[in-house]
C-alpha cells in the first residue's frame, strides 16, 4: 500500500474513532442527567409525602386546640349565666350552649377540611413533579441513544466518503503498479493499448 493510501486510512480511522468517542461521551452525559432527574423526582415525591404528613399533624393539633377553646368558652358562658341567675336547664341556656357547640363543630370541620385540601394539593404536586422528572429522565436517555446512533451514522458516512476519495484518487491499483495520479491505478500517461484486465489487488 502506498503512503498516501496509508495516510488516508489512518486519518479515516482517527475520524471514526473520534466520532465514536464523541457519541459515547454524549451518551454518558445524558445518562448522568437522567440519573439526576430520576433522583430528584424521588426526592420531590418524598418531600411531598413528608409535607402532607406534617400538615395532618398540624391540623390534628389545631382541631384539638379549637375543641379545648370551645370547651372553655362554653364553661365561661355557663358560669356567666349562673352568675346572672339564669337557670342552666332553661330553654335560653340550652339555646346558647347549642349555638356555641355548633360554632365549635363548624370551626373544627373547617380545620379538617382545609387540612384535607392542603394534603391533596401537596400530594398532587409531588406526583406531578415525580412524573415530570421521570419523563425528563426518559427523554435524556433517549437523547443519549440518539447521540450514539448519530455517531454510528457519522462513522459510516466517513468510511464511505474516504473509500470514494481513495477510489477516485486511484489508490485501488493493479498489483505491482505504483498508485500515482493516473486512471484505474495505471501510471499516468500509460497508453490505453498497454493496459490489460489482469489480476487486481486492493491496497
Amino acid at each position: 500500500m502506498c503512503l498516501p493510501a496509508i495516510a488516508m486510512v489512518a486519518v479515516t480511522a482517527f475520524q471514526m474513532y473520534s466520532q465514536y468517542q464523541q457519541g459515547v461521551a454524549t451518551n454518558n452525559y445524558y445518562k448522568s442527567v437522567a440519573q439526576q432527574q430520576e433522583q430528584q423526582a424521588k426526592l420531590d415525591y418524598a418531600r411531598g409525602e413528608k409535607q402532607a404528613e406534617l400538615d395532618t399533624i398540624q391540623a390534628k393539633y389545631a382541631g384539638k386546640n379549637q375543641a379545648e377553646k370551645s370547651t372553655m368558652v362554653s364553661s365561661s358562658q355557663r358560669a356567666a349565666m349562673v352568675a346572672n341567675g339564669v337557670d342552666l336547664s332553661s330553654v335560653t341556656a340550652e339555646d346558647v350552649a347549642s349555638d356555641s357547640w355548633s360554632k365549635a363543630e363548624t370551626d373544627e370541620m373547617a380545620i379538617r377540611y382545609n387540612a384535607d385540601i392542603n394534603n391533596w394539593s401537596t400530594m398532587e404536586d409531588a406526583k406531578y413533579k415525580r412524573w415530570a422528572g421521570q419523563v425528563n429522565a426518559a427523554n435524556s436517555k433517549q437523547a443519549g441513544k440518539n447521540a450514539m446512533n448519530q455517531a454510528y451514522v457519522n462513522m459510516g458516512s466517513t468510511l464511505l466518503s474516504s473509500a470514494a476519495s481513495m477510489y477516485g484518487a486511484g489508490m485501488f491499483a493493479k498489483a505491482g503498479t505504483p498508485a500515482i495520479a493516473g486512471q484505474g491505478g495505471y501510471l499516468a500517461g500509460t497508453p490505453a493499448g498497454a493496459r490489460n484486465m489482469g489480476t487486481w489487488t486492493k491496497f
